[in-house]
């Protein structure tokens, strides 16, 4: 746990705490460090979520499946994100998603009811984390609406150039990496894979965009 301090520290969770607070909070929270491998369930569906998970190193998808079967990718969470929070805020609400490691992914383990009670001394450190864990659900909501933007889009092509610009606008350049593989983007925008790869072909033909397997440039027409 101790190798984790100063990352710990600098996630939003515990944004603002000193390390002796740090190290007080986490003994008190019941923290541990589990490691999942790839393809593990760090949540399933139907589960009632007891714990907030942060992801000390890999990633992990937030993922639904549909009645017939087919994977819908919602988002990726890496480094210092934050699992299902929504859902352990909502006390007994069944989990309506899956969270799957991608690769072996180490989380940090908290017992939620320990991280929201507050002490009798109403402590400043406690107020500062219950003030963290809010901005999260905020920060949670507007990344939501934001797939709502992408996945709304009519054609596949619309679709394709409204994530990009969004990538491209949170990386602040033109230039950049995308967290997914060719089928996790399919499954995130709900599309076609093969349809998807027609489609970033001839844009790239079309002089919107050049790629070369996860890094993209959006051109200026």
């Amino acid at each position: 746990m101790e190798k984790y301090y100063t990352q710990i520290k600098n996630s939003p969770v515990f944004f603002g705490l000193s390390e002796d607070e740090l190290k007080e909070m986490l003994a008190c929270f019941n923290a541990r460090v589990k490691i999942f491998e790839d393809g593990e369930r760090v949540i399933r569906q139907g589960d009632v979520v007891k714990n907030i998970y942060l992801v000390l190193d890999g990633a992990v998808n937030i993922e639904k499946d549909s009645y017939w079967g087919r994977r819908i990718i919602i988002s990726q969470l890496g480094i210092n994100d934050n699992i299902a929070l929504a859902f352990v805020a909502s006390k007994n609400v069944e989990s309506s998603i899956d969270a799957v490691a991608v690769g072996k992914a180490k989380l940090l383990i908290l017992t939620y009811e320990k991280c929201t009670t507050m002490c009798q001394n109403v402590c400043t450190k406690h107020k500062n984390l219950i003030n963290n864990l809010f901005e999260i659900l905020s920060k949670e909501n507007i990344e939501l609406l934001q797939k709502i933007e992408n996945i709304s889009q009519k054609t596949i092509r619309e679709k394709l150039l409204t994530y990009l610009s969004n990538e491209a606008r949170r990386n602040k350049s033109n230039i950049f990496e995308i967290p997914f593989n060719r089928q996790d983007l399919a499954d995130y925008l709900n599309i076609d894979r093969s349809a998807m790869s027609f489609e970033l072909s001839k844009m790239q033909k079309d002089g919107l965009i050049k790629f070369e397997k996860n890094k993209f440039m959006l051109k200026h027409i």
